[in-house]
């Protein structure tokens, strides 16, 4: 009976993706001060694969010391470690300056970690389930370490940071790189990190013919795309946009925030008229974006977020620093608002104010944004609905047991214990509902019987 009953669950269930809703709630926060300085003094950058969120660190240390990149579960915070093919020794100031993952490898770039040389400018291929190098990612040397020295033969800088490249139509994809005064991105195989396109031939995003005035065109501090190969940029403390027209080829360019002279004041130049003014600011590190895709709800929405950070000084309020506007520039309509779990307004008892170096990633299996907080060592974890407690049955605290908690529901007899359970919004004890105080087939009945009850 119990058998026939789960298959009749698992028949219910009610499939669909997770997309940004109308607002970002506080669901938790991890304290990370007893990684970092293990790893680097700060924590820099962020990604994640939907249950484990990576983190790269920052030295402020005067000698040559460690860096490397934490691993932590984002539901178990307790199950965590330092990806060995991680560590590396870097001097002053140096830091991991982006990350992501694809099919279980992890890219980390660390531009110029040791003598200030670009020659030690490297992407690394690490397994995120052994956390040991992919040998077989070795770049153009093919000297079997899993690590590509000076990619794509770069001479500047990478302090534009790193990205997964979709491509454009199904081709023209892989490991992008925005080099600091080259106006051109390069192209490593994702594969094995030999070079596709160098600065001498990759698509130009500095726009040949500008219009209008820009300042410090090609002072690129972090780039995302979206899924149409679009490749959105912080360009001097500035937000733009060059749009895809093939798989190496751009079509346009766009300013999506005005900007301001360093006293506050309209300066004349890209992205005049635009409603969020950002101060120009060419010098100053950790100047991130995060591509947060449009919803079939509330918002209907492609958004990004990023933090106005003209300057490394403190008393920063996260609020007026984490920005967010549509891909074309605009506010965002409705409004969307950071808040605390349940609703009311973030404090900087949750939020303190610091240095404006933020880093982003949008998690879409969990429809989550995480937003790195460098000063103060936190990781906030910000979902898209309000926490709310709900009730035996009521497995996504929504306020009812219906046919949308069937799914979670079933899943939730996968976590024995509820270790790793996947939804921070709701507790996985909501499944116990003959109250053994576990989650498993002897609650499949009383959840059936639940169905249609109102949470008190």
């Amino acid at each position: 009976m119990r058998k026939r009953t789960a298959l009749v669950l698992a028949g219910l269930l009610l499939a669909g993706a997770a997309t940004a809703a109308a607002d970002f709630y506080l669901h938790s926060t991890l304290d990370l001060s007893a990684d970092f300085g293990l790893l680097g003094n700060n924590p820099n950058v962020v990604t994640s694969d939907g249950t484990y969120a990576y983190v790269g660190g920052y030295t402020a240390a005067a000698d040559p010391t460690n860096i490397g990149i934490l691993k932590i579960n984002l539901t178990n915070p307790a199950d965590k470690l330092a990806l060995p093919g991680g560590t590396q020794e870097a001097s002053q100031f140096r830091y991991y300056g982006g990350l992501f993952v694809r099919n279980g490898i992890l890219y980390a770039l660390c531009d110029r970690p040791m003598d200030g040389s670009v020659a030690n400018t490297n992407v690394r291929a690490i397994d995120t389930v052994t956390g040991e190098l992919v040998a077989t990612f070795d770049g153009d040397a093919g000297n079997g370490d899993g690590i590509v020295f000076q990619p794509a033969g770069m001479t500047s800088p990478a302090l534009g940071g790193l990205a997964f490249d979709p491509g454009f139509g199904g081709s023209g994809g892989g490991v992008s790189i925005m080099g600091y005064g080259a106006g051109r991105r390069v192209l490593l195989d994702i594969n094995d990190g030999t070079t596709i396109h160098d600065t001498s031939d990759g698509m130009p995003v500095t726009n040949p013919n500008p219009t209008c005035t820009v300042a410090d065109a090609s002072a690129y501090r972090d780039h995302v795309y979206d899924p149409a190969g679009n490749i959105y940029l912080r360009r001097s403390n500035q937000v733009q946009v060059a749009y895809r027209s093939g798989p190496n080829a751009l079509s346009g360019y766009g300013y999506l925030t005005d900007e301001l002279n360093a006293d506050g004041t309209p300066r004349v130049g890209c992205g005049d008229g635009q409603p969020v003014g950002t101060r120009v600011a060419p010098f100053v590190i950790d100047q991130n974006i995060e591509f947060i895709p449009a919803s079939s709800g509330a918002t209907n929405q492609d958004l990004l977020v990023f933090n106005d950070r003209p300057t490394t000084s403190g008393g920063k309020p996260f609020l007026t620093t984490v920005l967010l506007i549509t891909t074309t520039g605009a506010l965002p309509s409705p409004a969307v608002q950071f808040l605390k779990g349940d609703g009311t307004p973030l404090t900087a008892a949750e939020v303190p104010d610091g240095t404006g170096a933020y880093d982003f990633y949008y998690d879409a299996s969990g429809d989550r944004l995480l937003v790195l907080d460098f000063t103060a060592r936190r990781l906030y974890v910000f979902g898209t609905s309000p926490i709310v407690t709900g009730c035996a049955g009521d497995v996504d605290c929504s306020g009812t047991v219906d046919f949308d908690d069937i799914d979670r529901f079933v899943e939730a007899l996968s976590y024995p214990g509820g270790a790793g359970w996947p939804y921070p919004d709701c507790p996985w004890t909501n499944g116990d509902c003959d109250g053994d105080g576990q989650v498993n087939f002897d609650d499949i009945d009383p959840f059936v019987a639940r169905i249609g009850a109102t949470c008190p």
